[in-house]
C-alpha cells in the first residue's frame, strides 16, 4: 500500500481538483464580471446573509468530508497491511495498529475466542457499521440540508417579494415597494442557483464517501473470513481448514523425508557396489596368495632333493 494510491486518496484528488477548478472560476466572475457579481449577490445585506449561510454549511459539510475520507485512507491501509502480513507470514499480533478496524475485530475476536464465548461475526459488524457511522452523520445532514437551505432562501425571499407587493398596491408611490419587490426575487433566484451547485458538488463526493465506507467494509469482513475465523474458531468447518492446511504441511515435510531417505539409500547402495567390488578383489588377492604359497612349498621340497642328492653324490656330512 505505500506504493500504491488508496481509493480515498483518489477521492481526495478529485475533491482537491474540483475545487481548484471552482475557485479559479469564482476567481474569474470576480476579476471580470464584478459589476454583474455586485448586482446579482450585493444587493441588500439579506442576499449576502442567505448566500453566506448557504456557502457556511458548504464549506463545514467539506471537511468534514475531508476528515471522513482521511479516516477511511488509514483504515484501508491498515487492512491492507494486515493482507500483506497474513499472506507473507510476517504477521504478528503486537504490529497492529491500536484503533483500527481490523485491530479492533482482532482485538475483540480473540477476547471472546481466549473466554470460550461464542463468536456472532453478524453482531460485530452491525457494532462496527454503528460506530463508523458517525462519520457520515453530519455529512449526511448537510447532503439533506443543503438543498433545503436554498428552498428556504426562496421562500424568504418570496414573503419579501409579496411583502413589496403589497407596498405596490397600497401605496400612491409604487417606487420603494417595487424595489422591495424585485430585491425579494433576486434573493429568491440566487439563493436556489447557490444551493443548487454546491448541493451538486456535494452529493457526487458525499456518495463517493459511501461508496468508500462500503469497499472499506467490505476488506475487512474479508479478512475476518479469510484470515481471522480461520484462526480463531470452534466450528467444524473451521477445524477442518485447519487439519486440511496440517496434512498440506506434513505431506510436504513427507515428501522432503522421501527425498532424503532416496539420496540415503542411493549413497548406500553405491556403497555397497564399492564394498562388494573391493572384497572381490581381497578374494582374489587371498586365492593369488594361497596359490603362490603353494607353489613356494613345491620350489622348497625341490630344494630338499636337490640337497640331498647333492650331499649323497659328495659325499657331505649333515
Amino acid at each position: 500500500m505505500k506504493n500504491r494510491i488508496t481509493r480515498s486518496e483518489w477521492v481526495l484528488i478529485q475533491m482537491l481538483v474540483t475545487l481548484v477548478l471552482a475557485l479559479g472560476v469564482l476567481v474569474w466572475i470576480g476579476i471580470w464580471k464584478i459589476e454583474l457579481v455586485k448586482r446579482v449577490y450585493f444587493v441588500d445585506v439579506r442576499t449576502i446573509i442567505l448566500n453566506g449561510f448557504i456557502f457556511l454549511i458548504f464549506i463545514t459539510g467539506v471537511i468534514h468530508l475531508v476528515r471522513a475520507y482521511v479516516h477511511c485512507r488509514f483504515e484501508e491501509i491498515r487492512i491492507e497491511d494486515f493482507i500483506r502480513d497474513k499472506e507473507n507470514g510476517e504477521f504478528l499480533p503486537e504490529n497492529l495498529i491500536p484503533g483500527s478496524l481490523v485491530a479492533k475485530r482482532y482485538d475483540t475476536i480473540k477476547n471472546l475466542y481466549d473466554r470460550n464465548i461464542p463468536i456472532n461475526h453478524g453482531a460485530i459488524a452491525s457494532s462496527m457499521v454503528a460506530e463508523e457511522s458517525l462519520y457520515q452523520s453530519y455529512p449526511r445532514f448537510v447532503n439533506n440540508v443543503l438543498i433545503l437551505s436554498g428552498v428556504f432562501g426562496t421562500i424568504v425571499s418570496l414573503i419579501i417579494a409579496l411583502v413589496g407587493a403589497g407596498i405596490v398596491l397600497e401605496a400612491d408611490v409604487a417606487g420603494e415597494g417595487m424595489g422591495v419587490m424585485l430585491s425579494g426575487m433576486n434573493t429568491a433566484l440566487t439563493t436556489t442557483a447557490t444551493a443548487i451547485v454546491c448541493f451538486f458538488l456535494y452529493t457526487y463526493f458525499y456518495q463517493r464517501l459511501a461508496d468508500i465506507q462500503s469497499y472499506v467494509f467490505g476488506r475487512v469482513e474479508e479478512a475476518v473470513q479469510i484470515h481471522i475465523v480461520p484462526e480463531f474458531a470452534f466450528d467444524s468447518e473451521a477445524v477442518n481448514y485447519k487439519t486440511e492446511k496440517l496434512i498440506k504441511q506434513l505431506r510436504g515435510i513427507v515428501t522432503e523425508l522421501k527425498k532424503g531417505s532416496d539420496f540415503i539409500l542411493t549413497s548406500l547402495d553405491g556403497l555397497n557396489q564399492y564394498n562388494q567390488v573391493y572384497l572381490e578383489k581381497v578374494e582374489d588377492l587371498i586365492i593369488r596368495q594361497d596359490n603362490q604359497l603353494v607353489k613356494t612349498e613345491d620350489v622348497l621340497v625341490q630344494l630338499e632333493n636337490i640337497k640331498g642328492v647333492l650331499m649323497d653324490g659328495f659325499r657331505l656330512n649333515n
